[in-house]
């Protein structure tokens, strides 16, 4: 089919793509991320984008008369049809991610990473010594005690050759797949100074990518950006929605993801620090030999291009859990296709391999104390336990914190608000509320991400602008209004804000085409938003209830509390406990390790002892299915008020409370 140029606007970014290809995926292949909270549906209308050229495209009631005239279009449900120029209005682009990378450190007392390099110098054959090549290293092997090794196919047809430029001294990569020693590689002597892995904590949202030097453990260089998948769906439901109802979808989602591994393994192959370390002794894809990834249970079953529609369907029923060692040729990954690829172990649909990894950076089943991790992240999950035991669940968690189910919610990138501060005074007939807030990037603000709204409910709440149900208060300030949905709070005015300001095309009526500025818009809060956020911190808190209720604890008998991810690493802790999203205890027993997954990947990648541990932590870790739990439904609506139905279980709260209505 012919192909045809799409031109992306204002990025200057332009792509080839068959006749017919949609515009959404035009941008994933121009590497430019335009919102599609949908998955591509045509539901949520915030893929508007102008079009000028051929282009085929269906009418819909998301779009405005105005819009319609002015050649705006939704694009995931437009053709290209002809080359074609797309602007991508500021209000439906994705914009520059703040994703967290850092984790709590472990100090390993010694390396054992996922794969070994060795030399052998191997004795040259002769009449007398005249046994086969690969007996020849393998006997070399058994001299380091390394007894009975296998060798892949493709390895051994090159053995013959490695061994004879090298003259009889080489390296040799070995690693224990499956319980088996294995060589992934023969190449030269000097590649031993060459031994390079992966880390990778697959999100749904985002992806994360680090190079460490196996032989000292250090990480060279760390690269993330968005999951290509969010073009399918914004949560894992969605995308498994449309790994079974779209054809091609599980293919797609497959390649998206690993589009996006390979595309971060470029940018890492190209780092300043890597190209300083390649004219020391050379780098290049080939060195990367080892990989330790790390994702939710959905995510990883696509990046295994697996069914994932079991998962979300009772009993809940994965494919697989303890996932088999791979290698990088059979998962499409541009390293070397020898390199073996290990996938922290997932407990159930719900609790996944990043929940593990998340346990291993925390340390907590190294100790005797009692202690509870909560990730935060697209769904929220909980883990308690120690050494001995772990008893865990899932809930759905992160949508609202997100950005979704929030009319002005965001991800937290540029221009997204992520502090609030509110002060409020009397005055003649009314009262004066200030709005004081910090955004992403220090710009103009166009919505507001996961942390400010924790922030702005709590400094409501406890300004008395809302109640404990969430409802807006009558307080005679120009802030609070009567909305579309209700009564509303302004956050930003609009000419403080930059949503909805754009250089737009408009037709005239002779039909000339003149570029002019939207009005920006108001950024707002409304009632029905803040009852979504109190939904889903009422559910965070139920699922911690419900584990320390089930094992007969409560959150007094907790040692430690662990918050791993890269909302709970933004949060302000006080104003989370005043809204009831965390427990009431004292904030020296809160500890936040940041990108746990990432971290366990890591430590799962440079220690025998820390993969084992993963497996130890899947097998000794109990599930608890909250959907048909009649304890977490009674927790849920007990915690669908701010903070509690019951205050004493928030004594600090209530203390601020009262000390601010006196």
């Amino acid at each position: 089919m012919a192909d045809c140029v799409v031109t992306f606007q204002p990025d200057n970014k332009s792509v080839k793509v068959e006749l017919g290809e949609r515009i959404l995926n035009a941008a994933v292949a121009a590497d430019v991320f335009i919102n599609s909270v949908c998955g591509g549906l045509g539901k949520c209308g915030k893929c508007k984008v102008q079009v000028k050229g051929d282009v085929s495209k269906r009418d819909s009631e998301l779009l405005t008369e105005e819009e319609k005239e002015n050649d705006f279009v939704l694009a995931c449900e437009s053709a290209v049809m002809g080359d074609l120029e797309v602007y991508i209005p500021e209000a439906s682009r994705a914009a520059k991610h703040q994703i967290l990378v850092k984790s709590k450190e472990i100090d390993l007392k010694r390396l054992t990473p996922i794969t070994r390099k060795l030399r052998l110098t191997l004795p040259v054959p002769s009449l007398e010594d005249n046994i086969s090549d690969f007996e020849r290293i393998k006997r070399g092997l058994a001299e380091q005690n390394i007894e009975n090794p296998r060798i892949s196919a493709s390895l051994l047809r090159n053995c013959a050759k490695a061994l004879r430029e090298n003259l009889w001294d080489v390296g040799a990569t070995i690693a224990e797949v499956n319980g088996t020693n294995e060589i992934v590689n023969i190449d030269s002597k000097d590649s031993i100074k060459k031994h390079f892995g992966l880390a990778i904590d697959i999100g749904t949202t985002t992806v994360v990518v680090s190079l460490i030097d196996l032989n000292t453990g250090e990480t060279i260089s760390t690269k993330s950006n968005y999951n290509k998948q969010i073009v399918c769906g914004e949560d894992v439901l969605a995308r498994i929605n449309y790994a079974e109802e779209e054809e091609g979808g599980l293919p797609r989602l497959n390649k998206l993801i690993v589009e996006t591994i390979n595309f971060l393994i470029e940018n890492l192959t190209l780092d300043d620090e890597l190209c300083r370390r390649g004219i020391e002794y050379g780098t290049c894809k080939d060195d990367i030999i080892g990989i330790v990834a790390a994702g939710n249970t959905t995510m990883s079953h696509l990046f295994l291009s697996l069914d994932p529609q079991h998962i979300r369907l009772e009993p809940y029923i994965p494919t697989v859990s303890l996932i088999p060692t791979l290698r990088a040729r059979d998962l499409n990954l541009e390293v070397n296709p020898e390199a073996v690829v290990y996938c922290v172990p997932c407990r159930s649909s719900y609790v996944g391999g990043d929940i593990t990894a998340d346990i291993l950076a925390s340390g907590l089943t190294k100790k005797e104390e009692l202690s509870l991790l909560i990730d935060v992240g697209t769904n929220g999950e909980a883990v308690m336990g120690n050494k001995e035991w772990l008893v865990s669940c899932s809930c759905s968690a992160g949508p609202a914190f997100e950005g979704v189910e929030v009319q002005h919610g965001m991800r937290a990138s540029m221009g997204a608000i992520e502090k609030i501060a509110l002060t409020v005074l009397p005055k003649e007939n009314g009262m004066e509320i200030s709005v004081f807030y910090k955004t992403i990037g220090d710009i103009k603000p166009k919505g507001i991400c996961g942390s400010g709204l924790i922030d702005l409910l709590a400094e409501m709440f406890i300004h008395g602008i809302i109640d404990k149900g969430g409802n807006i208060n009558d307080l005679l300030s120009p802030r609070i209004r009567d909305g579309i949905e209700g009564k509303e709070f302004v956050v930003a005015w609009a000419h403080e804000t930059s949503l909805g300001r754009d250089m737009i095309a408009h037709k005239k009526e002779d039909g000339e085409i003149v570029m002019e500025e939207s009005e920006g818009k108001d950024i707002v809060i409304t009632e029905a938003d803040i009852k979504n956020i109190i939904r889903t911190k009422a559910a965070v808190y139920a699922s911690c209830s419900v584990l320390l209720k089930s094992m007969n604890h409560t959150f007094e008998d907790l040692d430690k509390i662990y918050i791993a991810g890269g909302f709970g690493n933004y949060i302000d802790l006080k104003k989370a406990i005043l809204l009831g999203l965390f427990p009431d205890v004292p904030l020296k027993k809160y500890d936040f390790i940041g990108n746990g997954s990432l971290g366990g990947a890591k430590l799962a990648l440079l220690s025998k002892d820390m993969r084992e541990e993963a497996e130890r932590i899947y097998k000794m870790m109990t599930y608890i299915e909250l959907s048909v739990n009649n304890m977490f439904y009674n927790e849920f609506t007990s915690a669908l008020f701010l903070p509690h139905t019951d205050t004493n279980l928030f004594p600090t709260v209530a203390e601020q409370l009262d000390k601010n209505q006196g």
